[in-house]
């Protein structure tokens, strides 16, 4: 089962099963961060690993090994043979995969977080890593071949691998006692932008509709659409509607301001953006915005 957490249906958060391979898969089911431990396999639930090497330290961790780059090509080549685009290889992710496989190779075991370990959220945004969904699979098996033969057999995994929705992905594959200790990291990337590309980004898409942007020569337009942004029910300034909203993805308008545009009613509008506490909080990239929108005089 994958669990799936919405918040004010701005983000998701996705965190699913850890798989001890080959023998079987189990899924997390409670919470927004992992709270499941994968107790460690019997010698009946894994083959021998015959060789241990200790775990590379993450200072002294660069190019990505022989079994990273296979689990990376392996992953692409199902996502192209399921019609999707491939991920790209995201630095950020991947510094946070290779910590979290160095604690399942110290542990021997599989988990999403350790004790004092801070949760997938924090792993990955304190990287600097901008985002707007995760997702995780981890696993440990003879070889990694056999890591992503049973990833793609196991449903919750597979689901990850292949979401359309995600864009970057990080590797780690670590060799341990038991196996191949192996995390992948998802995400869902989004740019960082200031708030005047923010501002940039929508009035672009307003324009688009036929609306003018603009602002007055002593930018009090400017002005109360940012003051307006920042109020949680007022307004600044004599706007004739405003529209305020949040989001992860400054692509597309909001479809009630669409259907505002539509109407033609309104001449002109003015953007202002703001900071949005509760999604840089936690490394979502996540945008606050309010339009004022001005009847044609």
């Amino acid at each position: 089962m994958i669990l799936s957490v919405s918040r004010k249906t701005l983000w998701r958060i996705k965190i699913v099963a850890a798989a001890w391979l080959p023998a079987f898969a189990c899924s997390m089911t409670t919470g927004c961060m992992a709270q499941d431990r994968a107790s460690n396999a019997s010698s009946s639930t894994s083959a021998p690993w015959t060789s241990h090497r200790s775990a590379v330290t993450l200072a002294e961790k660069s190019l990505p090994s022989a079994a990273e780059k296979l689990l990376f090509a392996q992953l692409n080549e199902s996502r192209v043979l399921a019609g999707l685009a491939p991920l790209h290889c995201d630095g950020n992710l991947a510094a946070a995969a290779h910590e979290h496989c160095v604690l399942m190779v110290r542990h021997e075991a599989l988990s999403h977080q350790f004790p004092g370990e801070p949760d997938l959220l924090r792993r990955i945004s304190g990287t600097g890593a901008a985002f707007s969904a995760l997702a995780e699979n981890v696993a440990v098996a003879p070889t990694a071949e056999e890591i992503h033969y049973e990833w793609m057999h196991s449903p919750p995994h597979r689901a990850n691998i292949l979401d359309p929705q995600l864009t970057a992905v990080g590797i780690a594959a670590i060799p341990g006692r038991k196996g191949v200790y192996a995390v992948q990291d998802f995400s869902l990337a989004r740019e960082k932008l200031s708030l005047e590309e923010q501002e940039e980004t929508v009035r672009t898409l307003i324009s688009a509709t036929g609306v003018h942007v603009s602002d007055d020569s002593d930018h009090a337009r400017l002005s109360d659409a940012r003051r307006t942004c920042k109020m949680k029910e007022s307004y600044a300034g004599n706007p004739s509607s405003i529209v305020r909203f949040e989001t992860s993805d400054l692509n597309e308008l909001p479809s009630r301001l669409k259907s505002a545009l539509r109407e033609g009613k309104f001449h002109s509008a003015a953007v202002g953006a703001c900071s949005s506490e509760d999604g840089e909080s936690e490394g979502f990239t996540h945008f606050r915005v309010a339009v004022l929108l001005y009847k044609t005089p």
